[in-house]
C-alpha cells in the first residue's frame, strides 16, 4: 500500500485535461447527415433504446429525418450499421457533459 504513494496516478483529472484521445474504434457521438438521410426509418426501428425519432426534414419537403436523443442513447451503433445510405457520421467524441438535457437531442 505504501508503494502506491510513489506511483503516478492511474486516473486523469477530468475536465482539467480535456484533450484525452480516444481509441479509433471507440463508439462516440454519431450524427445524421441531413443531405444523405432518405427518411426510411430503419434506424428508428432498429434502435434498442428507442432514442431515434423521425421528424419532417426541413431540407427535403415530404421526407423525414432521424433525430437522436443522446441522453438515452447506448451507443450500440445499430443505426449506423443498418442505414442503407450511410447517412450516419461517426466520431470518437465522448464529451457529453451539458447543463441542459435539451442539448443532447440532435439531428
Amino acid at each position: 500500500m505504501v508503494k502506491n504513494l510513489f506511483r503516478k496516478p492511474s486516473t486523469v483529472e477530468y475536465p482539467v485535461k480535456v484533450d484525452i484521445p480516444a481509441t479509433p474504434e471507440y463508439r462516440g457521438l454519431h450524427y445524421v447527415d441531413e443531405n444523405k438521410c432518405i427518411g426510411c426509418s430503419l434506424c428508428a426501428r432498429e434502435c434498442p433504446a428507442n432514442t431515434i425519432k423521425m421528424v419532417p426534414n426541413p431540407k427535403k419537403p415530404g421526407k423525414k429525418l432521424a433525430v437522436v436523443n443522446y441522453d438515452a442513447c447506448v451507443f450500440c451503433y445499430h443505426c449506423v450499421y443498418i442505414c442503407p445510405v450511410k447517412a450516419y457520421v461517426t466520431t470518437n467524441n465522448y464529451k457529453l457533459a451539458v447543463l441542459d438535457k435539451g442539448e443532447l437531442i440532435k439531428a
